[in-house]
């Protein structure tokens, strides 16, 4: 059984938003096919300690705090000559973290634009699922701002888009939500193979009928309906895993320069 990275913005748990459903569900087909070792980031405290339901899908997991501050970002940015989007992901932790696994790993599936700057240049085959395309999106902000603000809207959607056509043209596959969105990708000038996998649907959770009938065999054996996980259950081959929280030593890679460095 191979090994793979599965690098992610934010912890694919619980699957209560747009990209966490996404993420999640990709990552539970890909460990029941291969050992998934998951570097991510938490947005939130809880995020530091995943229920078993989660980690036991996983080889390892790694999960490290996100906290510096838009303005913080946004200055590092200026300084770098990079864009937001990046410099506000940028953390030598987490591409030290990133360094420690890549050794043991096949592959890399790398969720978000954000966590492509931890891609090495020469390394395992990767998928950068994009999700959509973001400089898209700033440029779309750019025309509904004024002063300050649209130049700073104008510049994000700049650097972004150039990032995201260099790094689609040196990874094995670029994936987009859409069609839609994977056409205005190819449009912009990116190359590489670019598809369109689309969201699903679960449709054992969601059908009515399935649901309504769950309800009644537990209103006529007087308990609630069981949840569809439970704690401790485990889908992949390793186990219950132990969750990594501290940082790691800085990155000595190559592939990392401090946001700080300047150009």
């Amino acid at each position: 059984m191979s090994d793979l990275l599965f690098l992610a913005h934010r912890v694919p748990f619980p699957p209560d938003r747009g990209d966490k459903i996404r993420s999640f569900h990709v990552l539970r087909y890909l460990s029941t096919r291969m050992r998934v070792h998951l570097v991510a980031f938490a947005d939130d405290p809880a995020d530091l300690d995943p229920p078993a339901a989660f980690t036991d899908m996983l080889a390892s997991c790694t999960i490290l705090p996100r906290g510096k501050s838009q303005a913080r970002a946004g200055l590092e940015a200026l300084a770098t000559g990079k864009p937001v989007s990046l410099t506000a992901f940028a953390s030598p932790p987490m591409q030290a973290a990133v360094d420690r696994i890549l050794p043991r790993v096949d592959g890399i599936y790398c969720f978000s634009g954000q966590m492509a700057q931890y891609l090495p240049d020469d390394g395992p085959p990767v998928v950068m699922d994009f999700v959509d395309m973001d400089s898209a999106k700033f440029a779309g902000f750019a025309d509904d701002s004024r002063g300050p603000m649209r130049w700073m809207m104008r510049r994000e959607a700049r650097l972004l888009g150039a990032f995201e056509r260099e790094i689609a043209a040196r990874v094995s596959a670029s994936l987009f939500v859409s069609e839609a969105e994977a056409a205005l990708f190819r449009t912009g000038g990116a190359t590489g193979r670019i598809l369109a996998v689309e969201n699903g649907i679960d449709s054992v959770t969601f059908d009515p009928a399935a649901q309504a009938e769950k309800a009644g065999q537990a209103g006529q054996a007087g308990q609630a309906a069981p949840p569809s996980h439970h704690p401790g259950e485990g889908r992949g081959p390793g186990g219950k895993v132990a969750v990594t929280t501290d940082s790691p030593s800085p990155s000595t890679s190559p592939n990392w320069t401090p946001a700080s460095a300047g150009r």
